[in-house]
């Protein structure tokens, strides 16, 4: 029986073949392409079997819009340019050029590369297409698809990690990101510009080879590249804020900590990695960085309100305490002071905060309330 199976997938193989290198398709020859396929799908065992069987499955979409020829219509079309028939066909395609490498034996290699040189170009615009209609997700898929096919382009992962974040699925978003900030695109790759002649405006170009094309044609002029790495420091950024906003604090801890070295001025950064130690309810090293932060802008008025406030985070409990030793003359003394205490460390900040915002109603609000614990009531008319 075993014997007989075997003959089976190798006559189903011979039959998928003999098929898949016809010109052109009939009606009856797509059948039995389908009856092979199907028969073949529950027999494959080896590897290569497996590997083969996927690729021409994942080609019988192009064979029967080739078979429909000047009939098909935009459905026939759908059922090729969509997002899920296009990770299909594009980790089918892959896995063979993996496979095919891998044992030495090109059998279909030079014609997926002739398929892809036509096919990509129609994946990427269908991808800018969806992109336009505000589809980001499905335009992301694509780009990310069209990169699993052939990962020389490392633009269209590029692409992929920016729509996901557009999408605001933040899950799929984090997963591109990190194939982005780890990929030899980000590390080593090179963007192609050129000026149009036409237009005099300065291009970015698909490949380098593209770029000397038009030079020679003479439609373009003052090449010029430009590396990828430059944009680590956004990469490595947004990877951390999508740690966060995913919940993975202490990845996104880490995260922050790698960004920084790239990023050590970015405002924006530094903020929202203090507000994840906050959010963690890390409040003394909340407060270390936001100093720290202050340092490099010491005009953010929001920045010394929040010192400010985090300093009175004691204050309720202070002020229970306060209400349940009334009658303990000694013990509420030693509260008030302590009160006193907190408000007088925050109130330097709260000060800033009005000097660079005195139109601030929360600032103006705490500061009068500050003054007045510190029975500073003379301060308290000149917040207006």
């Amino acid at each position: 029986m075993l014997s007989v199976a075997t003959f089976a997938q190798k006559d189903e193989l011979k039959t998928l073949k003999k098929l898949y290198s016809k010109e052109k398709l009939n009606s009856n020859d797509i059948e039995l392409y389908k009856s092979s396929l199907n028969l073949l799908e529950s027999s494959a065992i080896q590897e290569s079997e497996k590997v083969y069987k996927n690729f021409y499955a994942c080609m019988l979409p192009i064979l029967e819009l080739n078979a429909l020829g000047d009939k098909a219509t935009a459905s026939d079309q759908i059922r090729i340019f969509n997002p899920n028939s296009i990770e299909i066909f594009s980790n089918a395609i892959s896995e063979t050029l993996t496979f095919e490498k891998k044992s030495g034996k090109e059998l279909y290699t030079k014609d997926i590369e002739e398929t892809l040189s036509w096919f990509k170009p129609l994946l990427q615009n269908m991808a800018f297409q969806l992109n336009s209609s505000a589809k980001f997700k499905e335009a992301s898929k694509i780009f990310y698809n069209i990169y699993k096919i052939d990962k020389n382009d490392g633009s269209n992962l590029e692409n992929a990690a920016i729509l996901a974040l557009q999408s605001e699925d933040y899950i799929y978003a984090e997963k591109v990101y990190l194939e982005y900030k780890n990929s030899d695109y980000l590390e080593n790759g090179l963007v192609y510009y050129a000026t149009n002649k036409a237009s005099d405006k300065e291009e970015q170009l698909p490949n380098k080879l593209d770029r000397l094309n038009r030079i020679k044609l003479g439609t373009h002029e003052k090449p010029r590249d430009e590396k990828v790495s430059l944009k680590k420091p956004e990469v490595y950024k947004v990877v951390a804020v999508l740690y966060a906003q995913n919940g993975k604090i202490e990845l996104a801890k880490k995260a922050y900590k790698e960004a920084k070295i790239l990023n050590p001025d970015d405002i924006e950064l530094l903020i929202n990695e203090a507000n994840l130690y906050y959010s963690s309810n890390d409040l003394v090293s909340y407060e270390y960085l936001i100093k720290e932060v202050i340092k490099k802008d010491p005009n953010n008025a929001s920045l010394h309100y929040n010192v400010g406030y985090l300093s009175l985070s004691q204050d309720q409990s202070i002020v229970d305490e306060l209400n349940s030793n009334i009658n303990n003359t000694k013990k509420y003394n030693e509260l008030l002071e302590k009160r006193k205490s907190i408000f007088k460390n925050a109130l330097p900040h709260f000060e800033m905060a009005y000097k660079l915002n005195s139109t601030d109603e929360n600032t103006k609000t705490i500061l009068k309330m500050t003054y007045e614990v510190l029975g500073m009531k003379d301060k308290v008319a000149t917040i207006k």
